[in-house]
């Protein structure tokens, strides 16, 4: 049972972060705009998929442990940092690879770069992990319990968003899949998002 009390302010702030421009936005933006609006919603379930995973780990306190063991939080960092370095070089190689690349093949793909992409950034678990457990209510049932409920409503509610981010996006890829220099723009605007995504991990600092 959640605390009838807190639930609507958890609401509020879980609808604002999910509204907020962030990496998951960027990273399904710049898929379904340069991949199409399959490839986009693939990589909005890799996401919700892999935030999931991280509020269960969270809700387990295993993010905690993570927290405290300082090397294994830099390498789990520093590796989604190099994957999604990896895949704006790749991308950059592939400049002119057509818009409209579709298939089981494209949207699988598109669902384990989101999926690693999130599991590969630690600092998810923390936030969950921070932020969660302000709204639960040990009085009413169990902590883990109601980080499980908190998670999966947070999730509902970016899943609908990032939904729409890769519809509208897909959208305008699909208008623009005949053009080659929309093509070499919008696979520049995808590599420039990975490149930017794994920066941000490097560069931000551990304690943020």
């Amino acid at each position: 049972m959640l605390d009838p009390d807190l639930f609507p302010v958890f609401l509020l702030g879980a609808t604002a972060l999910a509204l907020a421009p962030g990496p998951d936005m960027a990273f399904t933006l710049a898929t379904a705009a340069s991949r199409g609006r399959g490839a986009g919603l693939a990589a909005a379930a890799g996401i919700i998929t892999g935030g999931a995973i991280w509020t269960v780990l969270a809700a387990a306190g295993l993010a905690a442990l993570l927290a405290t063991a300082e090397h294994a939080l830099t390498v789990v960092r520093y590796a989604g940092a190099g994957y999604l370095l990896y895949l704006a070089w790749r991308t950059l190689r592939h400049l002119d690879t057509p818009l409209d690349a579709k298939g089981a093949r494209s949207s699988w793909r598109a669902f384990r770069r989101g999926l690693v992409t999130n599991l590969l950034n630690p600092k998810i678990g923390l936030f969950f992990l921070a932020f969660l457990p302000q709204f639960t209510n040990a009085e009413l049932s169990p902590v883990w319990l109601q980080m499980l409920a908190l998670g999966g409503i947070f999730f509902s509610i970016g899943t609908a968003v990032l939904i729409i981010v890769a519809l509208a996006a897909g959208q305008a890829q699909t208008w623009l899949a005949g053009s080659r220099t929309a093509r070499r723009a919008l696979n520049g605007l995808s590599a420039t998002a990975f490149g930017g995504l794994g920066l941000r991990l490097i560069l931000v600092d551990d304690t943020a």
